[in-house]
């Protein structure tokens, strides 16, 4: 098994094992089990009820905020020098406040490419008139689309001798069926019904109701099947043949009638066993015959249809997100007319027939249209309705907000696609940003089948298939343009989401690009600090196990860099929608006496190996337990089972928050600043997010791994005029780590912070409307600073970089 998907699957297997023994109440501690050499205690903290920071409880919050001083952002009325000097509150260096005061330069004529493709890209691609190459979908490969590239489903992986086989292995014949149900071998595309083998995915099969029928044989490119078929994926493999005889790769307790009797899932329309509709775009009853809008970039602009994540471009249209015209032919408007796509896409101003405005701000970025394979097909062989993405469509059409762990790939792509400071013209850029789909193919795509890889058919070491595919991308960069030898890649953006960020990037990409992570660890001399096996960056492979293949030898191209430089990296949060921050203030939430001391609920580090999280959480959730130090000090480490309760509420009234790292990076510090909690960081030698840009020493606490006992005697040592200070400054800046632009966000940010303020209960409300400001710096915050929000932020430091990529 490979790919974080059955690393959740089997961690949440575990959890749910591990936590069915947690259910006494604090007051009895009780035996302790042992699992791995991780000793947990049956025990649950229930918080006490939450008191509202309002008129008639202001004595307590005077106790708890005797600092003046309060400042809000988008507070008052102050000139121009105010303004720079509010928005750069907390500032470090000298980054901020240039952007803003930058004189705009002229709008200038696009330019449009003309260049032909051969063989009009088969009728399946996109020609990229500015370079004259297809860009296929999946399935469909070779200079003109004409090539088929299969994925079949299989039971297996190519062998180690196999290096000379340039397609991937199956396990289907004609009939898309499987060989043999009774052979060996197991991986999650195995297929007991129909394989559609251009993306790997089952469905029903045989003579089934809701079997796939294809396209007629000789059908023109694009055409649909007469039906596709209800998803039989991994998580519907039956375990019994229709014989009774046992599948071995099956599962033990879904019978060949749950699927294929006359109430099963390919039969019956309301069955009683539920396969679910899986891939995006695939409404109830799931077998194709209802739609609704995939996930595409921008949706294509307007000007292409979504097939699964690819935009087939309407004629004359081309890029990734099909924004761009071909020379000589008319702009027409884009098909917009849907409420839904008015609600998402943003033509870029780059691509209009008329420029909206006479002038553009800096830093101008030109997005390069990557080939497929590192973008649109990974979200086409994704086949999870929630991966990968950052939003996604409803069956009724209404967007809806993700919080997966690496959304932020996705989104910041989309909004350089549509941002302001997008431009056509590499002449003119000041920036090249690289878009890289890593995060999707290392889960859920890698494993799934025997296609794709970079480059030995092994699973079991996701980076070294990033690395070469980094490196695949670098030659294309390097040898398709003149732009990256023109400055060595100093004006190259990359961004590494994964845990371990940029680690294990190729040395020639990483020593003079731009890399935005999350992960700011600076020793130059590291190792891997995952602890899933799968993702150790410095094992190399064995030459003699994988000779013949090629990039055996990434882990030597990797070396001699560390995993973040401040000169010229940016750490950047993940991405954090706003329904997760319900109580919080900078959604207009009401304040919340901070009765806890310190908070962390997540994964402690049970049953993982000891060098997860460097140990900090294991030994820091021993301690609180040990200790008793919720009694004793309010300090609350733990789960969601031993934490029971709202966690946007619980971090609403912390004074505290743990920021430790995981596998790698960890969202705890975005959780905490987007709720009004201090940051105790503790990771040594690790940068936290925009700490090269912001003077975090101003707004949060950080002590060293080695003092983890002394943390109730430091905290509670912290003198509440200090504490006062330190939340005053965090009020400056905390909407600078949220991601808010783009129609979406900023709908849903607005939509909200008027909930939050309607939900209030009357007497809680005139309470409120009678308190001082200097009563908390967490007053309510009714309008978000978007201007300065993380994607701007992120712009603002790349304008005040300009000359130190020249």
């Amino acid at each position: 098994m490979s790919g974080k998907r059955y690393r959740a699957d089997a961690i949440a297997s575990l959890a749910a094992f591990l936590f069915a023994f947690m259910n006494l109440e604090l007051a009895y501690s009780g035996p302790s089990r042992n699992l791995l050499g991780f000793s947990v205690p049956k025990v649950k903290h229930i918080l006490p009820s939450k008191q509202y920071i309002i008129a008639n409880n202001t004595a307590r919050a005077n106790a708890q905020f005797r600092d003046t001083g309060y400042w809000q952002a988008g507070s008052g009325t102050v000139g121009p020098d105010g303004v720079s000097r509010r928005r750069c509150a907390v500032a470090r260096g000298t980054w901020c406040g240039p952007y803003s005061r930058q004189t705009p330069i002229s709008t200038r004529p696009v330019p449009r490419g003309s260049k032909e493709c051969p063989n009009k890209c088969s009728g399946w691609g996109n020609c990229n008139y500015d370079s004259g190459k297809c860009e296929c979908p999946a399935g469909r490969g070779g200079p003109d689309c004409g090539q088929e590239v299969k994925r079949p489903c299989s039971n297996r992986y190519r062998h180690p001798h196999e290096h000379d086989v340039d397609h991937a292995v199956g396990h289907i014949g004609p009939d898309k069926h499987d060989l043999n149900p009774f052979a060996p071998g197991w991986l999650a595309s195995r297929c007991y019904g129909y394989c559609v083998d251009d993306l790997a995915l089952c469905v029903c099969g045989h003579e089934s109701k809701y079997r796939h029928i294809p396209a007629p044989p000789g059908s023109p490119p694009w055409t649909p099947p007469v039906q596709w078929g209800r998803p039989t994926v991994d998580g519907c493999m039956i375990g019994t043949h229709k014989d009774g005889r046992r599948l071995d790769w099956g599962l033990s307790y879904l019978k060949y009638e749950d699927v294929y009797g006359p109430d099963g899932w390919c039969n019956k329309e309301d069955p009683t066993h539920h396969c679910g509709c899986v891939w995006d775009g695939n409404a109830w009853p799931c077998d194709g015959s209802r739609r609704y809008e995939a996930f595409c970039v921008n949706q294509c602009t307007g000007h292409g249809d979504c097939h699964m994540g690819y935009c087939r471009c309407h004629p004359g249209w081309y890029g990734l997100d099909c924004s761009r015209k071909q020379a000589g032919a008319e702009l027409e408007e884009g098909r917009l007319g849907e409420p839904w796509l008015q609600e998402v896409v943003v033509v870029p101003p780059a691509s209009l027939p008329t420029p909206p405005t006479p002038t553009r701000p800096r830093p101008l970025i030109y997005v390069y249209d990557m080939p497929t394979e590192y973008t649109s097909k990974m979200l086409q062989y994704r086949l999870g309705v929630d991966s990968c993405l950052w939003r996604r469509y409803t069956e009724q059409n209404t967007s809806l907000l993700l919080s997966t762990t690496y959304a932020v790939e996705i989104y910041l792509h989309e909004m350089m696609l549509q941002s302001e400071h997008r431009t056509f013209d590499p002449e003119e850029a000041d920036y090249f940003y690289v878009p890289m789909y890593i995060t999707c193919f290392m889960w859920p795509v890698l494993g799934w089948a025997d296609h794709p890889w970079w480059h030995a058919p092994y699973a079991h070491s996701r980076p070294m298939h990033v690395a070469n595919m980094i490196l695949e991308a670098h030659q294309w960069l390097s040898t398709s343009f003149p732009w990256w030898n023109r400055r060595g890649g100093r004006d190259h953006i990359w961004l590494m989401a994964h845990d371990e960020g940029a680690c294990y990037m190729p040395t020639v990409v990483y020593n003079t690009s731009i890399i935005l992570t999350h992960w700011g660890r600076m020793d130059l001399e590291h190792t891997s600090g995952s602890a899933y096996d799968q993702d150790n960056y410095h094992e190399p492979m064995k030459a003699d196990t994988f000779h013949g293949w090629k990039g055996f030898d990434w882990v030597n191209k990797t070396t001699g860099h560390p995993c973040y430089n401040p000169e010229k990296d940016l750490v950047i949060p993940a991405f954090k929608p706003p329904d997760r921050l319900r109580h919080s203030p900078l959604l207009n939430g009401l304040p919340l006496v901070r009765d806890i001391m310190l908070y962390f609920r997540g994964d402690i580090g049970a049953g993982r190996q000891n060098h997860y999280s460097r140990g900090i959480r294991q030994k820091l959730f021993k301690l609180a337990h040990d200790g008793d130090w919720a009694t004793k000090h309010r300090i609350y480490i733990g789960t969601g089972e031993t934490l029971p309760g709202d966690y946007s509420e619980h971090l609403s009234r912390s004074k505290f928050c743990l920021v430790a790292p995981g596998d790698g990076w960890s969202p705890r510090a975005e959780d905490a600043i987007l709720h009004g909690c201090v940051p105790l960081v503790v990771m040594d030698g690790v940068h936290a997010v925009f700490e090269s840009l912001l003077d975090w020493e101003s707004f949060s606490l950080r002590i060293r791994e080695s003092a983890l006992e002394a943390v109730p005697e430091l905290l509670e040592g912290v003198a509440p005029e200090r504490l006062a200070r330190l939340q005053r400054n965090l009020a400056r800046v905390w909407h600078r780590f949220a991601y808010a632009t783009g129609p979406v966000l900023r709908q849903r940010y607005k939509f909200m912070s008027d909930s939050n303020d309607k939900d209030l209960p009357r007497d809680v409300r005139e309470g409120l409307a009678k308190l001082p400001p200097r009563e908390t710096p967490f007053q309510p915050v009714r309008e978000f600073a978007f201007e300065d929000d993380a994607f701007s932020t992120i712009m603002q430091w790349l304008y005040h970089r300009i000359n130190e990529t020249r």
